[in-house]
């Protein structure tokens, strides 16, 4: 049971990819674009939905969050595994930003007057291999923001320790 306290966010990644997809955002766009009920823009969000489908661009999907896992594991054995919650959150946020937005400007044409590209599908699987320097960028930003609490929290715990 510790342990698994101890890796939560592997949990958190790991649903992060399988919940958030292209059928979640279609779902979304059908409501604030499309202008449909939530019953509505579900049921055209999922009528052509299929198991086969679903796993096959989540094994896509997966490769941003499986990066950050790994890196987030390999962080937790170092000297400096107390950035593993900036990494955590600064890389989910970079993946989530770019996932999000690259289906939501690949489907939406099927809810205005654009034109929809007849290799709109292609794009979900490149979607997470963009979503991959996203993610580094962001967890490199919220380690750099977070560079100086950290030195002034174990400053603070030096002068405790002193004291």
């Amino acid at each position: 049971m510790k342990t698994m306290r101890k890796y939560w966010y592997l949990v958190v990644l790991l649903l992060a990819g399988l919940i958030v997809n292209e059928n979640i955002v279609q779902w979304a766009l059908a409501i604030h674009v499309g202008g449909m009920s939530v019953g509505a823009g579900f049921k055209d969000a999922f009528e052509y939905f299929s198991i086969s489908g679903y796993l096959f661009f989540t094994a896509f999907r997966l490769i941003p969050y499986v990066g950050l896992g790994v890196a987030l594991l390999i962080l937790s054995k170092t000297k400096i595994s107390d950035y593993s919650l900036a990494v955590f959150y600064g890389g989910l946020v970079g993946i989530l930003t770019i996932i999000i937005w690259g289906s939501w400007e690949a489907l939406r044409p099927f809810y205005t007057d654009e034109h929809v590209s007849s290799t709109t599908a292609i794009s979900f699987l490149f979607i997470p291999i963009y979503a991959v320097p996203a993610g580094v960028v962001g967890a490199v930003l919220l380690s750099v923001f977070y560079t100086p609490f950290r030195i002034i929290m174990k400053r603070r715990k030096t002068e405790q320790a002193a004291s």
